[in-house]
């Protein structure tokens, strides 16, 4: 029996070590926490509940004031409120993410009391079909505009029942977008007036080039893809339509097959 007895003391002794030594990294941890509270509550002091950072300017940096009363609605930062009274990264991705006309947005504190939103507006490349307001930008990103659209070329051959705000084009449709792009580019000045993307294996390019309407099916390698090779493909082959075009025999075409790599057929 007092064998037992000594065996059962030295396990208590034992427990009670192990207690002691794991109530050394709780008592720490609680500290911690207790002193991250009292900081975040000084903070909250004085900050967020300090009326020496009432917002007194806000600035709102964008094109129409159409987008400086979305940027208003969207955001819900007023002046008034405490100048840290938000979160700048979740203002910024809610307002992105429920706007789609919007390409980019940069909230800045100016302290003490001064609050500068700069937007920026995507801009429309093409129309997408024929009726509604549904544009696209160079990114393939599409939303509505509301003015603006009447001189845009249109992306013709395409579903566009789905197509809704805030998508994400690819394919012939990102392909088309990069023709557009690079036609109204300095180099080559054309103007294009619809493509059309029916056609999984090419699209038809109608434009207007020396006051002659003119109507180009072309490939390039790597259609559709947003890859620097394939741009420098298609801007290798409206090179070649242009040359054609500015001869003095192509100078009377209509119509310039660019379907197949290093040759075109024309009429």
């Amino acid at each position: 029996m007092l064998r037992v007895s000594a065996r059962r003391s030295r396990k208590k002794t034992r427990y009670a070590h192990i207690a002691g030594l794991a109530a050394v990294p709780l008592s720490v941890l609680l500290g911690v926490f207790l002193l991250w509270l009292g900081i975040r509550e000084l903070g909250a002091c004085l900050y967020a509940r300090s009326d020496a950072f009432t917002i007194r300017h806000l600035e709102i940096l964008a094109t129409s004031p159409r987008t400086k009363a979305l940027v208003k609605d969207y955001t819900q930062i007023k002046e008034g409120q405490n100048i840290f009274g938000f979160d700048i990264g979740a203002v910024r991705q809610y307002v992105l993410a429920n706007s789609p006309n919007f390409q980019s947005m940069t909230i800045t504190r100016d302290l003490p009391d001064r609050v500068v939103i700069n937007v920026i507006d995507r801009t429309p490349l093409a129309r997408i079909g024929h009726r509604g307001g549904m544009v696209a930008d160079s990114e393939g990103c599409v939303f509505i505009s509301r003015s603006g659209t009447r001189g845009l070329p249109t992306i013709s051959g395409y579903d566009s029942r789905d197509l809704e705000p805030g998508m994400r084009l690819d394919g012939n449709i990102l392909a088309a977008l990069q023709v557009v792009e690079s036609c109204e580019s300095p180099p080559f000045d054309m103007r294009p007036m619809d493509i059309d993307v029916g056609d999984p294996e090419k699209l038809v390019l109608k434009m207007e080039y020396k006051d002659r309407k003119r109507e180009v099916p072309l490939t390039w390698r790597g259609m559709g893809q947003p890859s620097s090779a394939a741009r420098r493909s298609l801007s290798d082959t409206l090179t070649f339509v242009k040359q054609a075009f500015d001869t003095p025999k192509g100078a009377r075409l209509s119509y310039l097959d660019a379907t197949i790599d290093g040759r075109l057929y024309g009429r």
